[in-house]
């Protein structure tokens, strides 16, 4: 057994044993440079340069803007008006919950902040007109996660950063397959709602939807603020970030009045609890990039699936096979960080549109949100409802094998991804 091999075991049991993989990563990387000679001034300035980076800062910023949502009343005005428009199909406040996250979907870049926020709205109202609570948790899990596919999308800035791709395109390549999610999941909703016979909430005429609208149309201009000032040239990215925190503090502060110092205070702070490990990961991932670059991981990867495959479509459903399973035990971030650079020269040796595989990667990092044993949106689903993590699982099977066709779908038709990105960027 080679020495690299050797480290990526003791990375592997460091990990076991309980210390964050970030320092596994660091440690085993160390260890490589000791025995091998590389040198450690080099290694210490590719840890800090993965920081150096101004697209980065756009990830706690859109945290924050998440968080400060949740606080205002902008998730309970975009439930009232998704209630109005689709809350009389059956299936009700299901319907409702699919579509008030993908509305809420353009303010947020985080499926986990998407489940405990507007998600928490939702599956408190499900349970409560008479919805099982387990049914009611799958639906809130599996619509929380359209919200990182549907622009803005914190895992595709990482994915972007990794891939030295544009973060626009990768935006708007989410929009359809966002859509294709939605799409499904209330055609099943619309089905186990019949033959369940759950409740019916009752139509709303034109005078009540206005009034609904009326009531949520600041929070609805956020996303148009966001999107259109990225796309209309005015500013970059991390920069519409920061237009939408601003403007999500005018709003919760100034108009609705539920933004004040201390909570926003606590927002901040819980941004920054949220994204601290993150900046552990971030230079962990680039040291171990560096060592499996040194070793040429990533070329005889390549060289051997193309060898011993050839296929383009097994060696991209051996890829999202290879992703969902590091979804059970890994958050997207990680994964991202970690294994996009060792795919990607695969992804180019096959002709791959890069947006059209960043999508991809980006959605199965999703679906893993929702796959026991370790998915963050489950957990956090466990810590809202009254009912077992089992009993989440249970219910949550039959729509992740609906997300897992909707990616199908996305992987065996480029355009779903490419169509839109490809309108704008000629």
């Amino acid at each position: 057994m080679d020495l690299f091999t050797f480290l990526f075991i003791l990375a592997f049991l460091f990990f076991i044993l309980g210390l964050p993989i970030a320092f596994s990563m660091i440690v085993s990387s160390v260890l490589y440079a000791l025995f091998n000679d590389v040198n450690l001034t080099f290694m210490a300035m590719t840890l800090f340069s993965s920081l150096d980076t101004f697209v980065l800062i756009a990830v706690p910023l859109f945290l924050l803007a998440s968080e400060l949502m949740t606080e205002s009343t902008v998730a309970g005005r975009i439930f009232t008006f998704a209630n109005a428009l689709v809350g009389h199909l059956p299936g009700g406040l299901g319907h409702v919950n699919v579509c008030a996250n993908v509305i809420f979907a353009g303010m947020s870049g985080s499926a986990v902040a998407d489940a405990a926020g507007i998600g928490n709205v939702c599956l408190k109202s499900m349970t409560k007109e008479g919805f099982d609570e387990p049914f009611s948790a799958a639906v809130t899990g599996a619509a929380a996660i359209i919200g990182p596919i549907i622009p803005p999308s914190i895992p595709m800035v990482i994915y972007a950063m990794v891939a030295n791709q544009s973060v626009g395109k990768l935006f708007l390549g989410g929009v359809i397959p966002g859509l294709i999610m939605a799409l499904s999941l209330m055609i099943y909703i619309y089905f186990i709602s019949k033959a369940r016979n759950y409740p019916i909430g009752p139509r709303v005429n034109l005078k009540n939807l206005w009034r609904a609208l009326r009531a949520s149309i600041l929070p609805l201009l956020t996303p148009v603020i966001l999107l259109g000032s990225i796309y209309g040239g005015f500013c970059t990215v991390t920069e519409a970030a920061a237009i939408a925190v601003l403007y999500v503090i005018i709003l919760g502060a100034f108009v609705y009045g539920a933004i004040g110092p201390k909570t926003l205070l606590s927002a901040v702070k819980r941004t920054l609890i949220t994204f601290g490990p993150v900046m552990f990961i971030f230079p962990a991932a680039k040291l171990v990039g560096y060592v499996l670059n040194l070793e040429n991981v990533p070329e005889l990867f390549g060289t051997i699936m193309m060898n011993f495959v050839g296929s383009p479509l097994i060696i991209l459903l051996l890829i999202n096979g290879l992703f969902l399973f590091l979804g059970c035990f890994s958050d997207p971030i990680t994964n991202i960080l970690l294994f996009v650079p060792i795919v990607l020269p695969l992804s180019e040796a096959i002709h791959m549109d890069p947006i059209h595989f960043g999508v991809m990667i980006v959605l199965n990092c999703m679906i893993g949100l929702n796959t026991p044993p370790v998915g963050q949106v489950l957990i956090t689903l466990k810590g809202l409802c009254k009912i077992s993590y089992e009993e989440i699982i249970h219910a949550m099977w039959p729509f992740i094998f609906i997300l897992i066709v909707d990616l199908f779908i996305i992987v065996v038709f480029p355009s779903t991804v490419t169509y839109i990105p490809n309108l704008f960027y000629k």
